[in-house]
């Protein structure tokens, strides 16, 4: 059951809040919010009009984004001014502690009662002196001076240009005036400072780089000189140079390839023609044989002869003269072939011998010519890294140089990228302290700032205040409100029947708060209506007992016959309410001593009897658990429509636990605002856990004039009846006076 509770609570918990219950916080901690409010307001508007009047003075500058320098030096003085960086660094310079010291110098601000006032008490001053150092005090009192100057400029750059206003804060306009033209001066001078600084230091560097320089430049020209004298280099190494080389190269080239093609076209021929030697008839297939023109003419006259043979043979026989003359003339003829084939071969030899000396002259050539391009090649590298050190020598001597001139010009420059564009005026009003805006500022906050604060209060209170809140911290049916009502004429501290004010204002409204309980008692239950009801509380002087007895008395004015049973044996108060004794009650039955018709005491109400707790026994709980307790309930339900239990505070003593085992239903009383939601559900859940039937919870002791969106039903039936029972509206006074009541306690 306690689980199921515990669904119910969390899905109740997340049920979105009603705005009457934002309006009723605010309603009730109205106090509050309006101390919290007037606290604020009146604070603010002290100091505002208590406050030393501060001036501002502006000045506005420009910052370039191009330096307007009559040179051009980069590395030295280029403002880059292409991003955001350049600007933000120029902002915290003007904020710096260097040009703060450097206007407090020119202005002698050090001097001024507004930054270095008079000391207040000459003996914390003497005593200071005392314990610090001269130099100390002084840093110190510097350093307070430039950290108070620097705390009252204000830079603020104007969006999408290059403008930015230099602001500063002063007690007196004049010197507020004074401050933010000679801060824009000191700023502008700082500026060039830091250029012509650099601007000096770059010269004294430059200056000794070119002397450097010139040192490297004429030695690399003299090792340059020395490697071309070692090398008889006359002139300078070029592609004309190179290309001429590499045409030579590839001509002899081309020459030994033809060389080659005729030494070995020569030696074919030689070979042939010597390989034929010996063989006549062969020779004639020789080209240069075939084509030579003796031969051939020694060949004509072979044939003519050989024909004149021919023809002799014929006429002479072979010894004869002409034929032996013609035979001597073919053997010459012969012979002189022979040597003319012979002259021929050699002649092939001849060219051949001159074609393989003239391959080999050419490959010598070409040899030559490659061995003298390849150390040409690695003169000229040797000579081009040489050349190269000379030309970067002198390339940075000449930049240097050019460099050292731009630099000894910038240095009587007197320009920069930043201009004043409009000076600061004596200002004309303060714009501190801002009266009207800072008191509507605190009006605001004030007004919200209490807000926060009521609902911050109302968020601390962990009381029961409303029947929502039993919905949705405790899952209990609300049985109904009771509100403070005048309990009037008490002489006596222990008569207190005046509280039974369903008796004597049965008009009123907490007397209709009863019998509306006594109404959501009855229907509490489908199946029957509860006999026996337990009346308790979590704590103590909750109204329980009060509750118990108005409760009682509707039921009997009802008509039920009703008996109520004063059980809380520690601190009775039943006896009291209805003028009864309690000399003899429960304890005596309980104990056997007396039967019920001796203890039961009849009340001038009608239908109403009650039984007192009788002499306070030792052993309460025991007693309420015994068996004659249960079986008096069981003789009271025989006589009585409804048997009303007061018992002890359930969180108390273990009594009301006792006594719930033999009731039919138990009913909380809380009281409002008093009661902290976790002790109430401590004190459910020890119920629930020895099966205890509650009933719903009585909200008691509610201030109507707090809680009116709460309890407008209240309102409404004062309207209409009034205290005394007739229709009509209360009036202011009678409203308030009648709010200032109090409801019953219990002990």
């Amino acid at each position: 059951m306690a689980s199921v509770n515990l669904e119910i609570m969390k899905e109740t918990i997340e049920e979105q809040i009603d705005l009457r219950d934002y309006l009723r916080v605010i309603l009730k901690q109205r106090w509050i919010i309006t101390a919290f409010f007037a606290i604020v307001v009146i604070v603010v508007a002290i100091y505002v009009l208590t406050a030393t009047p501060v001036y501002k003075a502006t000045t506005r500058l420009i910052i370039e984004k191009e330096n307007p320098n009559v040179v051009s030096i980069e590395e030295v003085m280029a403002v880059d001014a292409s991003g955001t960086d350049y600007y933000q660094t120029q902002y915290k310079i003007i904020e710096s502690r260097l040009v703060a010291r450097e206007v407090i110098k020119r202005l002698r601000l050090d001097q001024s009662e507004e930054f270095c006032p008079p000391p207040k008490d000459a003996v914390i001053s003497l005593l200071k002196t005392d314990k610090l150092s001269k130099e100390t005090q002084e840093y110190e009192q510097d350093s307070d001076l430039v950290s108070d100057f620097i705390s009252r400029i204000e830079v603020s750059p104007i969006r999408n240009s290059r403008l930015v206003d230099i602001s500063f804060e002063a007690k007196d306009p004049v010197l507020a005036f004074k401050i933010a033209n000679t801060l824009a001066s000191a700023y502008i001078d700082q500026n060039l400072e830091i250029k012509l600084v650099a601007a000096k230091d770059a010269m004294e560097w430059l200056n000794k780089r070119v002397y450097d320089e010139r040192i490297k430049v004429e030695k690399a020209e003299q090792a340059l000189l020395r490697y071309k004298e070692e090398n008889r280099i006359i002139t300078d190494f070029s592609s004309d140079v190179e290309h001429v080389s590499a045409q030579k190269l590839a001509q002899l080239n081309t020459q030994v390839v033809e060389a080659q093609s005729k030494r070995v076209e020569a030696e074919t021929r030689f070979k042939q023609a010597a390989a034929l030697i010996g063989h006549s008839d062969m020779l004639d297939s020789v080209p240069e044989v075939l084509n030579n023109e003796l031969i051939r003419q020694i060949k004509s006259m072979e044939v003519n002869l050989y024909q004149r043979m021919s023809e002799f043979s014929k006429k002479y026989g072979k010894n004869h003269p002409q034929m032996v003359a013609i035979d001597s003339e073919l053997k010459t003829l012969q012979k002189r072939k022979s040597q003319e084939v012979n002259s021929v071969i050699n002649s092939l030899k001849n060219e051949y011998k001159v074609a393989l000396a003239r391959e080999k002259s050419l490959k010598d050539a070409l040899s030559k010519q490659k061995q003298e391009l390849l150390d040409l090649n690695e003169k000229a590298i040797q000579y081009g890294v040489l050349r190269r050190e000379v030309e970067s020598a002198q390339n940075i001597y000449e930049m240097l140089i050019k460099r050292f001139k731009e630099t000894s010009l910038s240095e009587n420059m007197k320009t920069g990228n930043i201009r004043i564009i409009d000076k600061a005026e004596v200002p004309k009003g303060p714009v501190k302290p801002k009266k009207r805006l800072s008191i509507i500022l605190a009006m605001i906050v004030g007004l919200f700032g209490g807000t926060g604060l009521a609902f911050f209060v109302e968020y601390l209170d962990n009381t029961i205040k409303t029947p929502d809140d039993l919905k949705q911290y405790l899952n209990i049916p609300d049985l109904g409100p009771v509100p403070l009502f005048v309990a009037e004429n008490r002489g006596n501290p222990k008569d207190r029947t005046s509280d039974l004010i369903a008796l004597h204002s049965p008009r009123s409204t907490a007397s209709e708060s009863y019998r509306g309980i006594r109404t959501n008692i009855l229907f509490s239950t489908a199946e029957s209506v509860p006999q026996v009801i337990l009346i308790s509380s979590s704590g103590p002087r909750e109204g329980k007992t009060i509750t118990a007895a108005n409760v009682a008395i509707t039921m009997a004015q009802a008509g039920s016959k009703i008996v109520i049973l004063d059980c809380d044996m520690r601190r009775p108060e039943i006896h009291n309410l209805f003028g009864a004794t309690r000399d003899r009650g429960m304890s005596n039955i309980l104990v056997g001593i007396d039967n019920i018709g001796e203890i039961i005491q009849s009340t001038k109400i009608p239908n109403l009897d009650v039984i007192t707790s009788g002499p306070i026994p030792p052993n309460p709980s025991e007693m309420l658990g015994s068996k004659r307790m249960e079986s008096l309930i069981n003789a009271l339900r025989k006589k009585y429509n409804h048997i009303l239990i007061d018992s002890p505070p359930v969180t108390a003593v273990t009594d009301a636990l006792v006594l719930s085992k033999s009731a039919d239903g138990v009913i909380m009383v809380i009281r409002t605002g008093d009661t902290a939601r976790q002790i109430v559900k401590n004190g459910m859940d020890q119920l629930n856990n020895v099966g205890a039937h509650i009933i719903g919870a009585v909200l008691n002791g509610i201030d109507l004039s707090s809680n009116k969106y709460s309890y407008c039903y209240y309102q409404y039936y004062r309207y209409y009846y009034g205290e005394d029972g007739e229709k009509k509206k209360p009036t202011g006074k009678k409203r308030k006076k009648r709010s200032k009541t109090r409801c019953g306690e219990q002990a």
